[in-house]
């Protein structure tokens, strides 16, 4: 209440006389219906600007785990549809690298060693005395190889090289007796696929023919040869010709026997699969065990991370999870996946000290500063939150999530004219919800006329 209105309230209750009304000529009573009125619109302005900020930080959050669970929130609820098309889709990580071909061979055998970026899935194929392993995805530096082996008038042939878009490697020869052995292996920061060929196999007592891997011999009932490579096993090798007809009666050819044993390294496939089909307990048993023998592989600790989120376990990733960070502090996504713990758990300035460390450049991880910028409005660090926002949409204008965080932030700091700008630009792009659409509407209109 006004301390004037309350005086000219007195005056007139006791009918004061003229003499008295004097002191207080020319003033005017202050319309305190309008005044209230205008207090209660600045609350809601505020509270408004505080649930947007609010919300836009649990859409970045929620946008980033859905890409991990096929779109669902593992707290609960799914993705709304309008906020699709703001999803960042992160570039594609480079398709992992075969760096080195070792080959080595001494009396007791052949060994390769095919030294590899990180861990890759392979398949192995057995067919008539030729063994094949496929490395899905996997790109080889430099040319193709290959080589060649005797031994007590036995050959062996191998070769590696590019076939589409995976590795393979090829073995024929012994006389039938071939033998391999293959595993994957850390060394380092790196893997090793071995492959192993032994000789102490008998040879097969009968001279034998010369093998080419450029050119396949035609088999004869005289002379017992190793089998020709098959035409599976590389397209472009030319099938050799059928042999001609022979005269003497011989023992019909056996079928090929073809084998294919798809590879899962130590269960990573298994426990992807089981994260994409919400079975985040099975997926955490497997890392869990995975983990004691591939400790510090980058893959198996992100997806262990990405399980206990996905199940809600935040306070045992919490514990878990720091400890890991500390011997990769580099690795920008175990850092993202420890501050939307924190965020989750309510240890928002915990997640803004997570994410300024060691953060990676702008233009290589948006997602990453995006969260960043939302975080800093929950810490109340609206400077900078909006210099945060102002180089990503300088970076992706059209971007309308990150106009609608700078407009927030502009308007904190007391710029409404440069916000009202923003909450304009946030309304011309797509990804909004509704809820978010229909308060940039409001804040853009409110502060129009201010420039």
């Amino acid at each position: 209440m006004s301390l004037v209105n309350d005086m000219l309230r007195d005056l007139e209750e006791r009918r004061a006389a003229p003499n008295e009304r004097l002191a207080l000529e020319g003033l005017q009573a202050v319309d305190e219906v309008g005044a209230a009125r205008r207090e209660w619109l600045e609350r809601m302005r505020r509270g408004s600007i505080w649930f947007v900020s609010v919300m836009l930080l649990a859409v970045l959050i929620g946008l980033m785990i859905g890409r991990v669970v096929n779109g669902q929130i593992p707290w609960g609820g799914v993705m709304p549809k309008a906020a699709e098309p703001a999803v960042v889709v992160a570039p594609a990580p480079p398709p992992p690298r075969l760096l080195e071909v070792l080959p080595q061979h001494d009396a007791r055998g052949l060994t390769l060693q095919l030294l590899l970026e990180r861990s890759v899935p392979y398949q192995r194929t057995e067919e008539s005395g030729a063994v094949s392993l496929r490395l899905s995805g996997v790109q080889m530096l430099g040319e193709a190889q290959s080589g060649r082996v005797q031994r007590d008038g036995r050959s062996l042939s191998w070769r590696v090289e590019t076939q589409g878009d995976a590795v393979q490697v090829l073995l024929v020869g012994l006389a039938g007796a071939l033998q391999v052995n293959d595993r994957l292996e850390p060394a380092g920061d790196r893997w090793v696929l071995w492959v192993e060929v032994p000789f102490d196999a008998p040879p097969v007592e009968a001279e034998e023919a010369p093998l080419q891997l450029d050119q396949l011999p035609v088999a004869s009932a005289q002379t017992p040869v190793e089998p020709p490579m098959p035409d599976w096993a590389t397209a472009q090798v030319p099938a050799a010709e059928a042999a001609p007809a022979i005269a003497a009666p011989a023992e019909p050819a056996p079928v090929p026997q073809v084998h294919i044993q798809p590879y899962r390294p130590d269960g990573l496939a298994r426990a992807r699969q089981a994260i994409q089909g919400g079975d985040y307990k099975a997926a955490i048993a497997e890392l869990e065990e995975l983990q004691k023998t591939r400790g510090r592989d980058p893959e198996v600790l992100r997806w262990l991370a990405r399980a206990y989120l996905a199940d809600g376990q935040q306070q045992r990733l919490l514990a878990w999870l720091p400890a890991q960070l500390a011997q990769m502090p580099r690795d920008s996504e175990l850092r993202l996946l420890l501050a939307r713990a924190q965020l989750q758990a309510g240890d928002t300035h915990g997640a803004v000290a997570t994410l300024e460390q060691n953060a990676p450049a702008l233009a290589q991880e948006p997602t990453y500063h995006a969260l960043l910028a939302a975080s800093y409005q929950q810490t109340g660090q609206w400077r900078e939150s909006a210099e945060l926002y102002q180089q990503m949409v300088a970076l992706r204008p059209s971007q309308s999530t990150w106009q609608l965080g700078l407009a927030i932030a502009l308007e904190q700091l007391d710029q409404p004219g440069d916000a009202a700008r923003h909450y304009r630009l946030a309304l011309q792009g797509l990804g909004l919800d509704n809820s978010a659409r229909q308060f940039a509407s409001e804040r853009a209109a409110a502060l129009g006329g201010a420039r």
